[in-house]
């Protein structure tokens, strides 16, 4: 906990909280969909050889390279990236194509010294393509059918319920079944508002706290989502989010470097100019979302007000504050 952030703390009246990896760990569910779709799609078009195309580790390597808060969008990015490997090696053979380079890591690094996004992981294949590679590749890059197919390996047989449409290929417990509480709802301070910023769709979010049991504390008046039409870093999904809470001195709780970027960017938006009084919200990031050391060391660089094992930890540090008690340092131990 940084130590001039300590004072602020006390003062929280809302604690507005991201969902994936904060509130819900979703390593067994859409950590695990990415490599389920890549395994389905590339199957269904004649590859082989699927089953370790894209890992875990992968999609955190995409979330620490930035801009990847939508799960679809970092579907895409490896998807794009195999299809043009695919085209570069002439083959179909995962495996063959899981060593080729540029490899994950590899590519993840050029989209990250790029800024991050999709429209990075474009730019960065497109400049690799030579003569009509990319009019192959981008020929075969069949978002909307990946789309589908990952929303249906996620939800299964809740899939009309979570996205309005009748599953075709999944129509059994999907992985959402899988999600598992982080959140103590005991560690909850008393006296503060809660809400939720995430990048879940409408559905998903609803869907996902009804299975927590959660829908009671995060009712929908107090829940910014994909569906509101706003996506991290856009400081814009914050802003609305403390007009629903209704909060002055609000933190932010999250775990990956687009969480923290938001929270920055909606403070350089807004100043102290908000209703005339001190608004700076406070970032809270977390470690259970992304399982790598950088992450850790970049919310410390950055400056996170707080940086916490988990949100409970973070809890009990904030209830601390409030009572009192004294805190950490600066070296966060």
């Amino acid at each position: 906990m940084r130590r001039a952030s300590v004072g602020s703390i006390a003062e929280l009246d809302g604690i507005i909280f991201d969902v994936d990896g904060v509130l819900i760990d979703v390593g067994e569910s859409i950590q695990l969909v990415h490599g389920e779709a890549a395994r389905r799609y590339f199957g269904t078009v004649g590859w082989s050889g699927c089953e370790n195309l894209v890992g875990p580790s992968d999609v955190d390597s995409f979330k620490l390279a930035g801009g990847f808060n939508s799960d679809w969008e970092l579907a895409f990015a490896w998807m794009l990236l195999y299809l043009f490997k695919s085209e570069r090696c002439a083959s179909v053979d995962g495996e063959v194509l899981r060593a080729a380079q540029p490899t994950v890591g590899e590519f993840t690094a050029e989209v990250a010294r790029r800024g991050g996004s999709l429209a990075s992981a474009v730019a960065a294949v497109g400049e690799l393509c030579r003569g009509e590679e990319w009019a192959a590749v981008e020929a075969r890059w069949d978002r909307p059918a990946l789309q589908r197919l990952f929303q249906e390996v996620y939800s299964g047989d809740l899939c009309r319920e979570i996205y309005g449409f009748e599953p075709g290929i999944v129509t059994g417990p999907g992985l959402i079944r899988r999600d598992r509480a982080i959140l103590d709802r005991g560690c909850l301070p008393a006296g503060i508002k809660f809400g939720i910023a995430t990048g879940r769709t409408a559905g998903e979010t609803a869907v996902g706290l009804r299975l927590m049991g959660w829908a009671d504390l995060f009712p929908p008046h107090v829940i910014v989502s994909e569906d509101d039409g706003f996506r991290k870093p856009d400081p814009e999904i914050l802003i609305q989010a403390v007009e629903r809470l209704g909060g002055k001195r609000v933190m932010y709780v999250g775990d990956t470097p687009d969480d923290l970027l938001t929270v920055r960017r909606y403070n350089d938006v807004l100043g102290d100019l908000r209703r005339g009084e001190p608004s700076r919200m406070l970032a809270c990031m977390v470690l259970t979302g992304l399982k790598d050391q950088q992450a850790k060391e970049r919310f410390i660089e950055c400056q996170a007000d707080v940086v916490a094992d988990n949100v409970n930890a973070a809890l009990a540090a904030v209830g601390q504050c409030m009572g009192g008690a004294l805190c950490p340092d600066e070296k966060r131990r």
